[in-house]
């Protein structure tokens, strides 16, 4: 070091030891912030074991004012001790539907098509069925889970809650659904209500969105969102199909019981088919958390409103309380529960994926998501007004 350079950046004794000062607390600052992470993710992820025991895996992404956390614990596999990591890959089951819902609102930006079309005007033949007294269903409705379509299709009672035992026979033919089955038992369905106007939750409403995108942009629904999210995100394991390394690393799913699951079918597309990682889905919840793409905007804007407090997006989920919300969706399909979470006043998101999938993980690990909300920022605290004021479809294939 030369005297020339010190004579250059010489800084005066004292402003240097202000300077020293306010390093050494932001240090410590940082310090306390990363112990108050630490405590309350180890603190919420035992709590999530002790109410779901028969959990396995549990993956936890963490973004909070520009930087990014991951915790990992459990087992990828019973029985041996592997440690999931930020590039495991998870079935993200519903949370699938806010991609599907971004897509539809690109496509509206774009002046593709407008939330209002009837949905019969980008379906080959012909579906009068698919109305009420004049009242059509249009695109929005399909985001909105109010547009009288079943949970499911087939609508059969095996594939709706309460989901009775499913026979041997009707589960292959569910597991054999193609869209050709699907298309013609869209021909079938009865809507009993003005679309627009009764809350009903419904996959089948995802999935009809997804054959309605593919019309639009003339390819595959996988695609798709490679092409206008996930490639533009860099999010590289964001998938329905996965390759030779990302099979390596893709997590089995267990029952309730421990038994392993079969992966839920392609043919969910925009309802439940993706699959994802926790530091893909950071990427997400950071370009969801800001705000600043119209197309996140406009997949923001409450469009159904159920309470003062409650209402849904384009297939997001939304709870305020003064000038706070909560943006969020959960996803459970047999063998995963899943959540993305962003509080976007707060500068705070939070992604959770589970490999075991049942009604008390799924409540868990809204549990969880609450908590380590709750304790990183106090302010999140007035959006948890209990799970008995939020509808209750969640825990549902899909």
């Amino acid at each position: 070091m030369t005297a020339n350079w010190v004579a250059k950046h010489a800084v005066p004794f004292g402003l240097l030891f202000v300077l020293g000062a306010s390093l050494q607390a932001q240090a410590f600052h940082e310090q306390d912030a990363a112990g108050l992470m630490n405590d309350a993710v180890a603190h919420a992820a035992e709590r999530f074991f002790k109410d779901a025991p028969q959990s396995v895996a549990l993956s936890i992404g963490i973004l909070k004012d520009g930087k990014t956390y991951v915790f990992n614990y459990g087992t990828l596999q019973k029985g041996k001790k592997e440690l999931p990591t930020a590039d495991t890959l998870y079935a993200i089951a519903s949370i699938t539907k806010t991609f599907t819902g971004t897509l539809l609102a690109q496509a509206v930006i774009e002046k593709k098509v407008k939330l209002e079309d009837d949905v019969r005007k980008y379906l080959d033949g012909s579906y009068p069925n698919l109305e009420f007294q004049g009242h059509p269903i249009q695109l929005g409705h399909l985001v909105n889970h109010n547009s009288g379509l079943p949970f499911n299709l087939p609508d059969i009672p095996e594939n709706r809650p309460p989901f009775p035992p499913v026979s041997a026979t009707t589960q292959k033919m569910i597991d054999d659904y193609d869209r050709k089955d699907f298309l013609a038992d869209l021909h079938k369905v009865e809507i009993k209500t003005v679309p627009g106007e009764k809350f009903s939750y419904s996959n089948s409403a995802a999935v009809l969105l997804s054959i309605v995108l593919e019309k639009v942009y003339g390819m595959p629904y996988e695609e798709i969102v490679k092409q206008k999210i996930a490639i533009p995100l860099g999010m590289r394991d964001t998938t329905i199909s996965v390759n030779k390394s990302q099979r390596i690393r893709l997590a089995r799913g267990y029952d309730e019981k421990g038994v392993i699951v079969p992966y839920a079918p392609d043919m969910m597309l925009g309802a439940g088919a993706l699959k994802s990682t926790v530091n893909d889905m950071l990427k997400y919840a950071a370009w969801e958390m800001a705000e600043e793409d119209p197309a996140v905007q406009l997949s923001h804007q409450s469009k159904f409103v159920l309470s003062d407090t409650f209402s849904v997006g384009l297939n997001w989920q939304m709870l305020k309380s003064g000038p706070y919300r909560r943006v969020w969706q959960e996803g459970n399909l047999p063998g995963f529960s899943s959540m993305c979470m962003t509080f976007p006043e707060l500068h705070m998101a939070i992604v959770v994926f589970a490999n075991e999938g049942d009604r008390a993980s799924a409540h868990a690990m809204g549990l969880l998501a609450d908590e380590i909300a709750k304790t990183l920022d106090p302010r999140a605290a007035p959006l948890l007004i209990g799970f008995a004021e939020v509808p209750t479809y969640v825990y549902a294939a899909g």
